[in-house]
């Protein structure tokens, strides 16, 4: 008889590796919505205020997804 813990393993196995990618895609926005919004605020003098809060969101959901990674097992 097939085990059903045994179909459920590749799945866990998905999820983990796709948590790692969109992880690694949000803390990638970040970076560059932080460097966009560092990058106009020396060139004007303004706080670009959006991107600055695209990449705290976008930092918070890389480490909640890379946390889900590390725990799923």
């Amino acid at each position: 008889m097939n085990d059903p813990a045994s179909s459920a393993r590749p799945v866990a196995t998905a999820i983990c590796y796709l948590s790692i990618i969109v992880g690694c895609a949000c803390l990638l926005l970040a970076a560059i919505c932080i460097a966009i919004a560092c990058q106009v605020f020396i060139q004007t003098g303004v706080f670009a205020q959006s991107y600055a809060l695209v990449g705290l969101i976008s930092t918070a959901l890389g480490c909640l997804a890379l946390t889900l990674a590390r725990v799923w097992k």
